[in-house]
């Protein structure tokens, strides 16, 4: 490989140039040739004759008359007038044929020979020996002396592409069309796959996926160890303020318990399928809710049903005053029932006021937990009764519970908790036990008369209602599914 083969041409060479360049190459060789003859014609100059050998291949370029300067040099030859540095740098101190040298001005003078990089092309430009290194052999050798020595060669080139080693020498080369090789990563279009499919599932799904991350944390903050437990007095008084809040409420409503026996009446004396025997009725200023067993058949009149034993008593769009019952006497096919009716207070997630229907219970009605919570429960339930007339009998201290209640063979088809018994003229006898219920009570508790209903505090295997009191002044009425704030009794005359 020579540095013929690396020259990069401007352009195409004219058919003078080239005919000059022949011209002037042969005028190289027969110039060296009579030097050769010379050297060997001289005897006393054969151990002092220099060769040409010593000079380096360079690539040169014959200043014109009238050249313009270094830089336009390098636009001529090289395209690039900024690559004049390279010139510079490769001629700088060179004394040319007629004395001078390449300086800091810069100044070319016409018939210089400056050496210029492999890359260089166009007229002028031609390969060969170190021209004024050979000038300086062709003096030496006239002159008998040995040669000056030369001229350090100009820089190492790079290989040209065409160069390059190719396939065949051992290395490998890619003969991939750079147009298909893929331009993006497949392991980020997977990534962005896979986060397009999970923000598709959470945005259809957030909800449910919402609630299975947020339940194992609201399990644990739920745990009652997770809340520090304040004194018992701050407690008491903490339910107190509740409770004297849900009596206000009930004080602030009077007509109440007007609204709820009027829902009430309308719900028994309205005609169904299957009546609704109501459980409980809520009520606010401006809404009457109905708690009902499971099963019952919504009547014929404005009540919507919300669940399964929830039913709603829905108001005309128009109408904005207080609710009015007095359309179900046009619709009832039965006489209107004289409903028992206790408000214990106000729901504990709501300011809805709680009237426990009492109408159909019978038997055991028992309030365990919390004594002191419990003992106002059933002084509660006990005026609530008083004020409707019912006869009520309170067990006096130390008195024993057969005193008041006669045992009776127990009742094995006792009804239904929720559902209570047939409805009945004749008003049932109340018995009150202020005490905590015990085990020698037990006996009279599983043979009370079938018209008789006992309200005491504690826990007993024979209760159809089962109640939990609590040291936070609510109550939990067990089947009816409704935690309540229990109101503060009314004083004693």
């Amino acid at each position: 490989m020579t540095l013929t083969a690396a020259a990069r041409p401007l352009g195409t060479r004219s058919a003078a140039t080239r005919t000059a360049r022949t011209a002037t190459g042969l005028a190289v060789s027969a110039s060296l040739v009579a030097a050769l003859l010379s050297a060997l014609a001289s005897p006393a100059g054969a151990d002092t004759a220099g060769t040409y050998d010593m000079c380096p291949q360079v690539y040169y370029y014959v200043v014109p008359e009238g050249s313009p300067g270094l830089e336009a040099i390098a636009d001529l030859i090289l395209d690039d007038p900024e690559r004049a540095d390279e010139i510079h740098e490769l001629n700088a101190g060179r004394t040319q044929s007629d004395g001078q040298a390449l300086g800091e001005d810069r100044a070319v003078q016409a018939d210089w020979r400056l050496v210029v990089p492999f890359d260089s092309g166009g007229e002028g430009v031609y390969e060969g020996r170190d021209p004024l290194c050979v000038v300086a052999v062709d003096q030496a050798n006239a002159q008998g002396v040995a040669p000056p020595s030369p001229h350090p060669a100009p820089p190492a080139y790079s290989p040209s592409p065409e160069e390059e080693p190719s396939a065949e020498q051992g290395e490998v080369t890619d003969v991939t069309p750079q147009d298909d090789k893929p331009k993006i990563d497949p392991r980020l279009l997977a990534a962005g796959a896979a986060a397009l499919i999970l923000l598709t599932l959470l945005t259809l799904f957030w909800q449910p996926i919402g609630r299975a991350i947020a339940w194992p944390f609201r399990r644990i903050a739920a745990l009652p160890w997770r809340r520090p437990r304040k004194p018992r007095s701050a407690r008491i008084a903490a339910a107190t303020r509740r409770r004297r809040a849900a009596t206000e409420r009930v004080t602030a409503d009077p007509d109440a318990v007007h609204r709820a026996g009027g829902a009430h009446a309308d719900l028994l004396g309205a005609p169904a399928e299957v009546p609704a025997r109501p459980v409980a009725i809520l009520t606010t200023p401006g809404e009457t809710t109905a708690i009902v067993p499971a099963g019952a058949t919504p009547p014929a009149t404005s009540w919507r049903v919300v669940d399964t034993t929830t039913w709603r008593y829905a108001r005309g769009s128009g109408s904005s005053g207080p609710l009015n019952f007095a359309a179900s006497t046009h619709t009832m096919v039965r006489p209107v029932v004289n409903g028992v009716l206790a408000c214990l207070g106000t729901l504990e997630d709501g300011d809805a006021l709680v009237h426990v229907d009492l109408t159909r219970t019978r038997g055991l009605l028992a309030v365990g937990g919390d004594r002191t919570i419990a003992a106002d429960a059933v002084r509660v339930i006990a005026d609530a009764l008083h004020s409707k007339g019912l006869t009520v009998r309170v067990l006096r201290s130390g008195q024993p519970l057969h005193s008041l209640v006669t045992a009776a063979p127990p009742d094995l088809t006792a009804p239904d908790p929720v559902h209570g018994l047939e409805h009945s003229a004749e008003h049932p006898l109340v018995v009150v036990v202020p005490r905590p219920l015990g085990t020698a009570d037990e006996h009279v508790l599983g043979g009370i008369p079938p018209n008789t209903l006992v309200v005491g505090t504690g826990e007993s295997i024979h209760a159809r209602w089962q109640w939990e009191a609590h040291e936070d002044g609510t109550v939990d009425t067990g089947a009816l599914g409704l935690r309540v704030v229990l109101r503060l009794p009314e004083r004693r005359q």
